[in-house]
């Protein structure tokens, strides 16, 4: 029950369609479900259906968002309110769906809810590539056309034609495409709305569900049944005479099981197949070059896992046109690195001047020169909430990264839902600390759903087996924060290369 109500907490956050069915809006849907969810946990737990479970990144992942608030409150106290509310909702997300998803069947429907996700917002922004151009409004100070836009239907080729006999004369109007749930697309680049409104993001959360989709399309491994002895006959050991060898009854190769397995298997991969064309066709229309880097990373990964060199053949037909179609060139891509090489410096800068304690959470755009974020997550860890913060968040990730390597490729006996949903999680998560790099995603909601993915496996394993034990060491949290730093120092050093 807990895990289908923490399912549609998840669509709720992802799709928010409170933002385009007027008869939701103003209805605090996400607080409603968050409080369901913990209701039927309570019951689950009672009713023994669920067994909690402390998985070992929780401890870090609550430690870095209560540090992230304190410092907050010391460096800006008059935002805690407004960023205290959103780090608590994204603990509360993580903390519903590590205890409420700890089950077989709850990573099944968490899994089948982030793909499902991903196809609607991919399907949204693929028709609203092919749509017309038209006049659309945006907010009077959101000049680069960032939040939400609203048609006026009138027809145009370039913004000069907005502006022509316009409704609004000193409007902030743009020529771009409209699309489905009040979607539209920024400078020719599909996105989807809220938090997904970056043609970026829309393009890592989809890369992230690939792995998922694909562990959805496996078939279930079930346990060997043991060979049952004939009744009346005479059991193996009764020391009768041997037989005569009988000739074996060979069939017509259309006829073997063999070939009706493959058949099965093509017609359970036709799904998948379409959903990852889907995405491709979706990264490449986004124009994202962080997004065809995490596709191909994360295709990459599941075809060597599946295929071994065949995978590596396949990846290296489907790399090359993703590169030569993917992403933004000329002097838009020029600009674009110039921007966050800039951002780059003026984090390490943060650094510098609060002396390793950051500025608080979500306090960079005011700080910064541009008024933009860090677009690099663990360079925003460490200027928002210091070098201990940028520490917790990497032990957020390794943690992360290391229930579902463990169970995976571990010397442990877990279930064979945990061990189909293992791999798919870490090459997620493999995608995610790739997409990261360039997107500012330390406090996003999605990446703690998939952060919180892992410790629900590590629950269900747990369940199956309680000698399913992932720890880390004391050893392992100076390497990590060593590591962490020894990052810091190259970045710093190749910034000053630069110029």
């Amino acid at each position: 029950m807990a895990a289908w109500v923490v399912c549609a907490l998840c669509a709720l956050v992802i799709i928010k369609p409170q933002e385009f069915i007027p008869a939701l809006a103003g209805i605090p849907l996400v607080h409603a479900a968050f409080g369901i969810t913990l209701l039927c946990v309570a019951l689950d737990v009672v009713w023994r259906r669920l067994k909690p479970t402390l998985a070992p990144q929780v401890v870090y992942a609550l430690a870095f968002l209560a540090w992230a608030a304190l410092t907050t409150a010391l460096k800006r106290p008059a935002a805690l309110e407004e960023r205290g509310m959103q780090l608590a909702t994204v603990a509360g997300i993580f903390i519903a769906v590590a205890v409420a998803a700890a089950s077989p069947r709850g990573l099944r429907a968490l899994a089948i809810t982030l793909v499902g996700c991903a196809v609607l917002t991919t399907v949204v922004a693929i028709v609203q590539a092919f749509q017309p151009h038209g006049c659309m409004i945006a907010a009077p100070d959101d000049w680069e056309g960032k939040g939400e836009l609203e048609p006026d239907g009138r027809p145009c080729e370039t913004n000069l034609d907005c502006r022509i006999e316009a409704p609004v004369p000193d409007g902030n109007y743009r020529c771009e495409r409209p699309g489905p749930l009040g979607t539209s697309t920024i400078d020719g680049r599909v996105r989807y709305r809220g938090s997904l409104a970056d043609p970026n993001e829309l393009s890592l959360m989809a890369g992230m569900s690939i792995p998922l989709a694909i562990a959805l399309a496996e078939r279930r491994a079930g346990p060997r049944r043991p060979r049952r002895p004939v009744r009346g006959g005479p059991p193996p050991s009764a020391g009768a005479p041997p037989c005569a060898p009988r000739r074996a009854l060979t069939l017509p190769v259309l006829l073997t099981d063999r070939l009706i397995s493959r058949m099965a298997a093509a017609l359970r991969a036709l799904p998948v197949t379409a959903i990852i064309a889907a995405i491709g066709a979706m990264v490449v229309l986004s124009r994202s070059r962080s997004g065809v880097i995490v596709y191909l990373a994360v295709l990459g990964i599941s075809f060597i896992r599946r295929s071994g060199t065949l995978g590596v053949i396949a990846a290296c037909f489907i790399g090359p046109p993703m590169l030569l179609l993917g992403g933004r060139s000329g002097d838009e891509a020029s600009e674009s690195s110039d921007e966050r090489v800039e951002l780059l410096r003026e984090a390490f800068e943060l650094i510098r001047r609060t002396k390793g304690i950051g500025v608080g959470a979500g306090q960079f755009g005011d700080e910064s020169s541009l008024g933009l974020t860090a677009h690099n997550s663990y360079l925003l860890a460490a200027a928002e909430t210091g070098l201990l913060g940028m520490c917790l968040f990497a032990l957020v990730l390794y943690a992360s990264m290391k229930v579902p390597l463990s169970i995976w490729l571990g010397d442990v006996d877990a279930g064979p839902t945990a061990r189909r949903f293992a791999p798919a999680i870490f090459v997620s998560l493999c995608g995610a600390l790739i997409g990261i790099f360039f997107l500012s995603w330390a406090y996003k909601d999605i990446l703690y759903m998939v952060l919180g993915a892992s410790a629900a496996l590590y629950g269900a394993a747990r369940a199956e087996d309680s000698r399913v034990v992932v720890r880390v060491s004391g050893r392992e949290v100076a390497l990590v924060c060593g590591g962490m730093v020894v990052v810091l120092v190259l970045l710093n050093i190749v910034l000053r290369f630069l110029g």
